[in-house]
């Protein structure tokens, strides 16, 4: 079976902790790290999950970082019909989907609502629109044979429209000219963007670094995924793993 899979097979996932996690940050990150990131990839590996990029973002202080998502991540499948297929059409999938509800909110509230959809491919800056995933190659790569970045900012007040135009040029630009980087996915919000890229080297895009810093964006959060292996299902004293803020993980089961 081949190790490659196209981006528009790969969910594109803000999650935002539900009233329950609201003043309990630790309650969240351990519900997570027991429970609901190991559990993503021992019940759906077997169901086509090809590979699973969770990050935990960090908050500060600032009344505008209550916009950001406390989890974002990549969710790859070969395709949409086999997401379709282990989502909804497995009892594995529908209590894996049932399970979100428990930890992360999706009801019109003073809490976002989270999100979860596949990326389309980028046609240039006339048809941008906000929190629409974007992907930017289209070809088949092995993203577990590549290094993944991820990177979260805020937008400078008042910044955010001609900033988000200039940073989807310079991703298309990056993926044609680049030959380290291999594919970009990114998701923009008037008050914050988030990017992955899957890369030869392990080295950030400096030119879309450079972006960001010109245009005063306030990066959130900018990291390699590293790998985390999780045990089997229904293995014995299986503690889960140790989840903390900042952290991008990869995460696969032991073998």
């Amino acid at each position: 079976m081949s190790n490659k899979i196209t981006p528009d097979g790969i969910r594109v996932w803000q999650g935002y902790r539900n009233e329950l996690y609201r003043n309990d940050i630790n309650g969240f990150l351990e519900k997570l790290g027991n429970i609901f990131i190991p559990v993503t990839v021992q019940l759906m590996t077997p169901m086509g999950l090809h590979m699973y990029y969770p990050s935990i973002v960090p908050h500060s202080v600032s009344p505008r970082s209550r916009v950001l998502p406390d989890e974002v991540a990549l969710v790859g499948y070969p395709s949409q019909d086999v997401y379709t297929a282990a989502s909804r059409g497995s009892v594995a999938g529908r209590s894996y989907g049932a399970l979100h509800s428990t930890v992360f909110n999706f009801s019109a509230s003073d809490i976002p609502a989270s999100t979860s959809e596949f990326p389309v491919r980028y046609q240039g800056s006339a048809s941008f629109d906000w929190n629409v995933p974007l992907y930017f190659s289209g070809q088949a790569i092995d993203w577990k044979g590549l290094n993944v970045g991820v990177m979260m900012w805020e937008w400078a007040e008042g910044e955010s429209h001609l900033s988000a135009t200039a940073l989807l040029g310079l991703c298309a630009d990056t993926i044609k000219n680049d030959a380290n980087t291999v594919e970009i996915i990114t998701v923009l919000q008037h008050q914050y963007g988030v990017l992955w890229f899957a890369a030869s080297a392990s080295e950030f895009p400096q030119e879309i670094v450079h972006l960001l810093t010109r245009t005063q964006s306030t990066l959130v959060l900018k990291t390699f995924h590293h790998l985390t292996h999780v045990a089997p299902l229904f293995c014995e004293k299986d503690l889960g793993i140790n989840v903390t803020s900042g952290q991008a993980l990869d995460v696969r089961l032991s073998q």
